[in-house]
């Protein structure tokens, strides 16, 4: 799955060989719950965490840029289901795209009501 959406920050902490990280983005709000944007924390996957904190380095992705946010959904604890961030790229460059066939944003929220 893949959600399109301004990218706030991606933060990585490493604590005893364990991987701790997330992106943080931004979604256009609903003016219901929120008032000027959404925003979302969504965790990275451990094994793809240092790949994607490196690939937005080395893209060069800006606070506010449009991006696609490649997601996945695994299972947590308690038979519960997350979901995990697997890569992020800009949806305004053509070169740094991953996935050609990410949707709209418009189109995302359409769906959602």
């Amino acid at each position: 799955m893949q959600i399109q959406a301004m990218l706030l920050s991606v933060q990585k902490t490493v604590v005893d060989r364990n991987i701790y990280a997330k992106a943080f983005i931004a979604l256009p709000a609903d003016n219901e719950k929120d008032a000027v944007t959404s925003v979302m924390q969504l965790g990275i996957q451990e094994d793809k965490a240092d790949e994607v904190f490196r690939s937005v380095i080395d893209s060069g992705l800006r606070l506010g840029e449009l991006v696609n946010v490649d997601v996945t959904i695994v299972r947590g604890a308690q038979n519960s289901v997350k979901q995990v961030v697997t890569g992020i790229s800009s949806a305004q460059r053509p070169g740094h795209q991953q996935n050609q066939h990410a949707r709209p944003a418009e189109q995302q929220k359409q769906e959602q009501k």
